[in-house]
């Protein structure tokens, strides 16, 4: 009988002192059961794509006598850029064989674009960087785009060199730098769709320095009219880019 009790009193012992860890083990599990859940219902809001009031695929293909084709991106490229709209366009001046590549990103979660300069991309594509240069592109309007003009080169035995502008559209700001939207700030999710709360990269690549600058310089105004102000206006919505007939329309030589 002694034996019993003293078995009891032990269990009872045991049974007390493993109470806490119960609870704690219990507030563990429903906390994460409750954490799971709220993610769950987070996630397409997390990740969810921010539309513009007017998409880039209606930025004109005809620029001051320049007339751009689009170059698809593959499936891979469009993944790392986690971007929500986007155009890569190649044009070409005509009569002066003149070309560039413009690349415009467009991100309603700026956090996303942390990282993806041409000093990191090329260079993982397998270019060597020759450094690169702060400069300042005056539009037709009068205003200065701060810019980088970056400049690559290919080993032996593929060969071949680039030059890259780019710049960045922060809420309806042209800037040159990044860390203007890598602060934690920048980092909380854009939950209400808001798309004047963005970044956008603008890349123009050419094999030559004069013509990146002057194609900059033509299309800068467009950039800017496409993209919202920094008071969430879109003035490309004022029948400039109704269609991308319209757009094409608007940006012919001489309008």
């Amino acid at each position: 009988m002694a034996g019993n009790s003293n078995g009891r009193r032990r269990a009872r012992s045991i049974a007390a002192a493993w109470r806490p860890w119960a609870v704690v083990i219990a507030v563990v599990l429903v906390g994460g059961l409750s954490y799971r859940m709220a993610m769950a219902r987070m996630y397409p809001l997390l990740t969810m794509r921010i539309k513009l009031p007017v998409p880039l695929s209606f930025f004109p293909t005809a620029i001051e006598g320049w007339t751009g084709k689009d170059v698809p991106l593959s499936e891979a490229t469009r993944k790392i850029a986690g971007n929500d709209d986007f155009v890569n366009r190649f044009y070409v001046e005509p009569v002066t064989g003149e070309w560039a590549n413009m690349y415009i990103a467009y991100s309603g979660r700026p956090r996303t674009m942390v990282g993806h300069q041409p000093q990191v991309c090329y260079v993982n594509a397998g270019w060597i960087s020759d450094g690169a240069k702060a400069e300042e592109i005056r539009l037709a309007d009068g205003r200065i785009v701060p810019v980088l003009v970056h400049r690559f080169h290919l080993p032996p035995p593929k060969y071949g060199e680039t030059v890259v502008l780019n710049y960045y559209v922060l809420n309806g700001v042209a800037t040159s730098d990044e860390t203007r939207f890598a602060g934690i700030g920048w980092r909380l999710p854009n939950i209400s769709g808001n798309p004047a709360r963005y970044v956008a990269q603008v890349q123009i690549s050419s094999q030559s320095e004069a013509v990146v600058r002057k194609f900059a310089a033509l299309s800068g105004t467009r950039v800017l009219e496409i993209l919202p102000d920094a008071s969430g206006k879109v003035k490309a919505q004022a029948g400039l880019y109704g269609s991308p007939a319209a757009g094409e329309a608007a940006a012919a030589p001489g309008n």
